[in-house]
């Protein structure tokens, strides 16, 4: 069998397995996975759960990566106000010192002894003006002590912050990992007919997808899934789109960012990065960004969301077609637009 038959097999026998289970574990009941209308019938369904997995990881990823940001930001400034603290520290001990010093004859004595009286009024005055300001030292000093033990008890709770996302991606990781794990178990199942017979049916469903959506929009188009771009679009959405069809090839891998490797949303922005348009790092805000966009309407380089919750994302090619970092299976490429559940496109360019 071809390595190409084998990556379609592993594709849809992978999510075959997931089917059997909810993302917490629960048993669902599905099709026979080692038949081959059992496999397709759970195609769609088990690739909506593993794109679920990936958008939560990718979330997880940002939250992380904002936390720790923040954690780096309060621990400079623990730094700085254990600084603050050293310097009035020093001097409140300093001038401890001189009023220790300053302290063996109580000031009758020193009233009695003295020849120049009004000088020693005098200094009585300095002496409470330095005492005012000695206390409001100490004031600032206790005050700078409090403030500190504040910002070590944030950073200390953006640490445990920090503990558990990391927890959760290392399980979400984990999760798809023995899901890929089991499904060669089930693809062993499958004869090499099967596997072929698997291939073509799901490409044949890929061709049919694509001629209505094509016929949908223009009937004077050709009805063959051809990936070449077709008109309408801005400068920067086309922009956008040829370098996403530039990278189509390369690996897709959970919460990666390029340029070797990218997830569904990581392509989408770093594409329209290229344009000069900034967009979200998760499919979820990327979805709030710019105009609504009909199936109907969808013109190149319009962003097109798929899964109800959405946790996927590509863009539109023109006839009937999407580039998209589909899974850790198939990587960068090219499908029907109609091949997922069309949940909205946007236009941000």
């Amino acid at each position: 069998m071809s390595g190409a038959l084998r990556r379609m097999g592993l594709s849809l026998l992978a999510l075959a397995l997931v089917g059997g289970y909810s993302l917490y574990g629960t048993v669902e009941a599905h099709a026979d996975p080692t038949t081959v209308d059992g496999a397709r019938a759970q195609l769609d369904q088990l690739e909506q759960q593993q794109s679920e997995i990936d958008a939560q990881y990718i979330e997880v990823q940002v939250k992380l990566q904002d936390s720790q940001k923040a954690l780096d930001n309060a621990r400079s400034d623990v730094e700085s106000q254990q600084a603050k603290v050293a310097a009035l520290k020093t001097q409140v001990s300093q001038i401890a010192l001189q009023q220790y010093r300053s302290s063996g004859i109580d000031t009758t004595t020193q009233l009695l002894v003295t020849d120049d009286v009004q000088s020693f009024l005098n200094g009585l005055s300095t002496m409470k003006k330095a005492s005012d300001n000695t206390a409001a030292l100490l004031q600032d000093y206790q005050g700078a002590q409090a403030d500190l033990a504040d910002l070590q008890k944030a950073t200390q709770a953006k640490t445990a912050q920090i503990s558990a996302e990391q927890a959760s991606l290392a399980d979400l990781k984990k999760q798809s990992d023995s899901k890929v794990a089991a499904a060669q178990a089930l693809l062993d199942k499958l004869t090499a007919a099967q596997r072929q017979q698997l291939a073509a049916a799901q490409a044949a469903a890929n061709r049919q997808a694509a001629v209505a959506t094509d016929t949908s929009r223009s009937a004077a188009r050709s009805a063959a899934p051809a990936i070449a771009v077709g008109p309408g679009g801005s400068a920067r959405a086309i922009t956008a789109l040829n370098f996403a069809l530039s990278q189509v090839g390369k690996a897709y891998a959970l919460g990666a960012t390029g340029p070797n490797a990218y997830d569904c949303s990581s392509l989408t922005m770093n594409a329209y990065a290229r344009a000069g348009v900034g967009l979200p790092r998760t499919s979820q805000a990327q979805f709030g960004v710019g105009q609504p966009v009909s199936l109907s309407q969808l013109a190149p380089g319009d962003l097109v969301f798929y899964y109800s919750g959405i946790s996927h994302v590509g863009i539109y090619i023109g006839n009937g077609m999407i580039v998209h970092a589909a899974n850790p299976r198939t990587g960068v490429a090219t499908a029907p637009v109609t091949s997922m559940p069309f949940m909205g496109g946007r236009r941000v360019a």
